[in-house]
Formats: structure tokens, C-alpha cells, sequence
């Protein structure tokens, strides 16, 4: 794989992460339909019945060979959104796949969606949920919920704001 002979010290680097890591998480995913129901509620998407864009998430989904097996035979339920600033987010209701198209957005649903076995067992995808939920937890509070995660999956819970001071 190309991203081998480009970036070695990038996937060693992954690896050293995830094996770190791994031991600490549990499985935390959300369905690909609370995920939908997730972007409407906190970014009040507006649905897209478009068959376009439906065919097109359809089309990804089944090409995409990780989350085909999490169909586990069953077919895509394409959902599509425009957000209020005109972001684009598709989202699978079945496998949990999604797209969205600001990596600020991207990096929220990737936090809130979360993992389930298959992810955990899956380097990049692991890797990417730490930090996408770092960047999550970096950032401020206000105006801002961090969506209703355990964290990171991890078996004990955070301290809150109230109960550190």
C-alpha cells in the first residue's frame, strides 16, 4: 500500500497508539440512525431526498469493503443532509458509514458515532476516533456539548468541571 512506502514513521507511530490504547477501550458505537438523528438534532439538518445523493452514498457504501461486511447482507438506507452553513453529511442508517464535508463536522459525528468491535480491531479507524475525540475534548465547552460519549469508552468515568473545583 502506497501510504507504507510514503509515511512509515506516520503508521508505526499508529500502531504504537493503538497498541497503547487499545486495552483501555470498549465498544462505544451509536447506529448509523442515531447518528442521523444526532445531526438533526444538533446541527438542525435539513433532509435531502434527492435520489442523487442517495444513489451516491448507496454506491460508497457498497464499495467500500469494511463497511459491506457490516451490512451483513442487508442493503444501504442512504440518508443525506444539508446543514445550516450548506455543509453536505451522508449517512448509512445500516453499517454506520458516513461522509461528511467539513472535517470540523467530520471529527464531531466520527467522535459521537464512536466504535464498535469491528473499529476497534481496525488500527486506522481506532486511531482516528483518539483523535478525533482529543480534538473534541480540546476544545471549549461553551455553546459547544461534547456529544453524550462515554470516554473514550474507557471503564471509569471523567471528573466534571464542578467536581475538580
Amino acid at each position: 500500500m502506497q501510504i507504507k512506502k510514503l509515511f512509515p514513521p506516520l503508521t508505526e507511530q499508529w500502531k504504537t497508539v493503538y497498541e497503547k490504547e487499545r486495552p483501555n477501550l470498549t465498544p462505544n458505537a451509536i447506529s448509523g440512525a442515531e447518528l442521523a438523528a444526532y445531526v438533526q438534532t444538533r446541527f438542525g439538518a435539513e433532509p435531502i431526498t434527492d435520489a442523487v445523493y442517495l444513489d451516491a452514498i448507496r454506491t460508497d457504501v457498497q464499495n467500500d469493503a469494511f463497511f459491506r461486511e457490516k451490512l451483513r447482507g442487508a442493503e444501504p438506507e442512504p440518508a443525506a443532509f444539508r446543514l445550516g452553513d450548506g455543509t453536505f453529511v451522508g449517512i448509512d442508517l445500516v453499517s454506520g458509514w458516513f461522509i461528511a464535508e467539513s472535517d470540523t463536522v467530520r471529527i464531531e459525528l466520527t467522535y459521537a458515532k464512536g466504535l464498535d468491535e469491528a473499529d476497534l480491531e481496525n488500527v486506522i479507524r481506532t486511531v482516528d476516533w483518539l483523535n478525533c475525540k482529543k480534538r473534541m475534548e480540546a476544545l471549549p465547552r461553551k455553546g459547544r456539548p461534547l456529544p453524550n460519549k462515554p470516554a473514550g469508552g474507557r471503564r471509569r468515568p471523567r471528573e466534571t468541571r464542578d467536581e475538580r473545583n
